[in-house]
Order: C-alpha cells, then structure tokens, then sequence
C-alpha cells in the first residue's frame, strides 16, 4: 500500500488526471518502489512507464558519479551504453534539470539525428524529465518517445504529469537499488576476504597461491582480468605462471605498467588505458579484447616495506550492469589492504627463491602466447 501523505501529494498535484491514469500511476509507483535488485529496478522502471505514457519507447539514463556518465537503458536495448552530460536532449535536460516536450523532433536544433539515420527507426516526438534527488541534485532522465493513438499530436500535459510524478518514485527506487547494491559488494568483499584467509592457511603450492590469491582480488574488486607478478630481484625480472602448466613466465622488471608498479613500489591506477603512454596496444590489437581500466598494486615485503615482492594487476572494472568502468577509491583501499595480507605468503613463494636459470619461460614466448593463453596471461604481460 502506498502511505497516505504519498497519496495526497499524487492526487493534488494531479487533479487533470483522469482516474483510470491515476489508477496506473499508483500501480506503476508500487511496483517500481517495491523492487530494490538494481536491474530488475531498471527493467520495472521501463515497462511500467511504457504502459503509463502508452508510448513506443522508454529511455532511462542515470547517472554514475564512479565514470561520471550517464548511462541508458532503453526498452529497445540489450546492454546499456553511455552519453556524456550534457550531450543531445537527454544530456541537456540532466544538465539543467528542466523538462522538455517536443511535438516534433526533426524541427527542433537540439535533437540528434544520428541515431535514427544509423538505426531506420523515426523519432516524431519526445518528452524528457529529470529524475531530481531531494537534496536538488539530478540522478537522471527518463524519456518517453514517441506517443502510441495520439493522431500525431505528441505528449500532452496529462503525460508530462504523469511522468513528472512517476519520476519522483524512480528517484526513491534508484536509491534503493544503489544501497542494495553496495551492501551486495560489502558482503562479496567479506566473503572474498574470509576465503582468502583461509586459504593462506592451506600451504598452496607456488602456482595454486598465484592462482588463489588473483582469483579472490578479482572478486574483490569486481575486476574482468587479473595478474599475480612475483618479482625477482636476483633476475631483474617478474615472474608468473601460465594458466594450463607449471611453466614459468618471465618477462623484464622494467617493462610496463607492471613493471613501474614493482620498480617503484607504487600503486598505479588508470582510468582510460588508451589514454595512457604506458600502456602498449599490442596485445589487445591480436586477441580482440579492449583494455580500459587499470590498476596495479604493490605487494610490499614484510621485511623492508620500500621493495615490492610482487604486483597484483587487475583490468576492467566490471559495474553492475556488466559494463565496464573505473577503479575508484574504495577499490585501492580493499586492495592495498588485501596486499599487506598476501605479502608474507607471495615473499616466501618458491618461484622467487628457485634458480632463475632453470627452465623460465622468455618475454618473447609470452608475447606470443598472449592472445591463445588464458587471461591471466594477457591481463598482466607488457602492460
């Protein structure tokens, strides 16, 4: 039931609404604030204003404040892509958290075309709200398109209501849903740590350790691909496994992100990795995968904390929604708080304290194993 100050407050601030509308705002608002997974939220969001505004097609863009983008989920949509503030209708109406309803799209200057020429689909009218937050800050823009059985004449004052009122609600459910999903990220967190505590206490083999302790950190942080590098000083070289066998992989100490991390003893974190000098294409030029975030963290030595023992690498942040995003700051503190964890283990690691001339891999074979071997591999090589 919704409570009665909700209901006074709907009601008076629709008093043109005929009642069977009403009828459908009241139904959609319990629905879509009864749901608190963060995509069933979004799905309920836009199958319940379809059938409120009876239109063609619901676009939802909330904003992530992690890649400061907002991000769309359309009723004609698979996966959720991304637009700019600011940019199109969508981006000016979040900008300025003003409504905007266009009776004709092709007349008005601030429509982009673009999409409709790439896709054939018309868009003849549209209505925008802002999604506004109670301290007056914007969260979003839901979007209606194209109004179904209305001879042409567009969204009228009845649905600019309707969906104004709807969007207060889509404000609440958008709340509840992020608290649900970091409370879903804190417990994974919890567990990953637990598991991992107690598989320090196992007596892994130096292959099963790596593979252990880069299985948790991914978890940890949400992260597509991750790299365990042992450093050896001996050998001026980082050192990992390959994911099918024993075989060791050495590449330089001094190549790549990787080897900055352990050479400096620094954290490093990069947003756009295309955008960094750092980082070498290559390998995502032959396995057709696409690198966009990075981070990489130190694992210092128990003994002499100005030296890194090893380099835990991870790549693409994977959001919720499975897009990928950005490591932000509750993901350096987890990981630099994993790494004084894992230290003790990874320095007494067979693989740094075996003869490096017995049998190690060379960084040529690991160029060329990286887009055929496991992901591992790849995630940590040149880069």
């Amino acid at each position: 039931m919704l409570d009665s100050p909700l209901q006074a407050h709907l009601v008076e601030t629709t008093s043109k609404v005929p009642g069977y509308a009403l009828r459908q705002l009241f139904e959609a608002t319990k629905k879509i604030t009864a749901e608190i997974v963060p995509k069933e939220t979004i799905r309920v969001i836009i199958s319940e204003s379809l059938k409120l505004l009876n239109c063609d097609r619901i676009s939802l863009f909330v904003y992530d404040k992690r890649i400061e983008m907002l991000v769309l989920n359309a009723s004609n949509l698979e996966h959720p892509i991304r637009v700019r503030p600011g940019q199109g209708i969508s981006g000016n109406v979040f900008r300025t958290k003003q409504s905007v309803n266009i009776a004709d799209c092709y007349s008005d200057a601030r429509f982009d075309q673009s999409f409709d020429a790439a896709t054939g689909y018309v868009t003849r009218n549209l209505l925008a709200i802002p999604i506004v937050d109670f301290d007056g800050s914007c969260l979003g823009v839901i979007e209606a398109i194209n109004k179904l059985g209305d001879g042409g004449k567009g969204f009228g004052q009845v649905d600019e209501i309707l969906l104004g009122n709807l969007a207060d609600q889509v404000s609440v459910a958008l709340h509840n849903a992020e608290f649900y999903r970091a409370a879903i990220v804190t417990s994974e967190r919890a567990n990953a740590l637990l598991q991992m505590l107690q598989s320090l206490t196992q007596g892994l083999g130096a292959q099963s350790l790596i593979f252990s302790v880069a299985t948790h950190a991914s978890t940890l942080v949400h992260a597509d691909r991750c790299t365990v590098f042992l450093v050896d000083d001996r050998a001026g070289e980082l050192i990992s496994h390959t994911t099918d066998s024993a075989q060791e992989i050495r590449i330089p100490k001094t190549v790549g992100i990787a080897g900055e991390c352990a050479t400096e003893n620094k954290l490093i974190v990069i947003d756009d990795a295309y955008e960094d000098a750092r980082f070498d294409p290559e390998f995502d030029q032959r396995s057709g995968y696409r690198t966009h975030s990075i981070i990489a963290v130190p694992v210092k030595r128990p003994a002499a904390k100005d030296k890194a023992c090893a380099v835990i690498q991870m790549i693409n942040k994977k959001e919720f929604d499975d897009e990928i995003g950005k490591f932000d700051e509750e993901d350096v503190q987890v990981l630099e708080t994993y790494a004084m964890f894992v230290a003790t283990q990874l320095a007494q690691s067979t693989l740094v304290t075996r003869d490096s001339s017995k049998g190690p891999g060379n960084y040529e074979e690991f160029m060329g194993r990286a887009d055929s071997d496991g992901h591992r591999e790849r995630s940590g090589s040149k880069q």
